[in-house]
């Protein structure tokens, strides 16, 4: 579990670069998901929250995500998510090449 203090993305982010030994570390992978035009602003929060929660964070990845839809036609949202895992006890694990997508 995640030390509560990483709720705010600048404490988590420091926390992610400092855990990297080298100056060229991957930090974070990113994804752009689109989400249902029909939906309301709360539902697809609801919705993200939810995909991300299965799909990532209960793998043990930190994920932090923006949702943009200036024009009112193309809700989307923008996900990073941690390259190192945690464990049950909120510490960094060895990086992966396991497959985090469903």
């Amino acid at each position: 579990m995640a030390p509560p203090e990483w709720k705010n993305r600048e404490q988590l982010w420091n926390a992610v670069e400092t855990a990297e030994k080298t100056k060229d570390s991957r930090l974070a992978r990113e994804f752009v998901v689109a989400l249902p035009v029909e939906l309301d602003k709360g539902s697809n929060i609801s919705l993200l929250q939810n995909f991300i929660q299965k799909n990532f964070v209960d793998m043990g990845m930190c994920a932090d995500f923006a949702i943009h839809d200036t024009d009112g036609h193309n809700p989307h949202a923008h996900i990073l998510l941690t390259v190192r895992p945690l464990n049950e006890n909120g510490t960094w694990q060895y990086k992966n090449r396991k497959r985090y997508l469903c």
